[in-house]
């Protein structure tokens, strides 16, 4: 019998750390973003 196991985590980031994670997350959106709209042309 398998047993799931969870883990919580909150993060509590200092004025720097949350600008950097904030910069860091807009940077992913953005590449995500790119990379979808390219897929949606090459599938036209």
């Amino acid at each position: 019998m398998k047993r799931l196991q969870a883990f919580k985590f909150q993060l509590r980031p200092g004025g720097q750390q949350e600008r950097e994670m904030r910069r860091f997350a807009g940077a992913c959106r953005f590449v995500f973003n790119r990379a979808l709209a390219r897929q949606n042309e090459n599938h036209e």
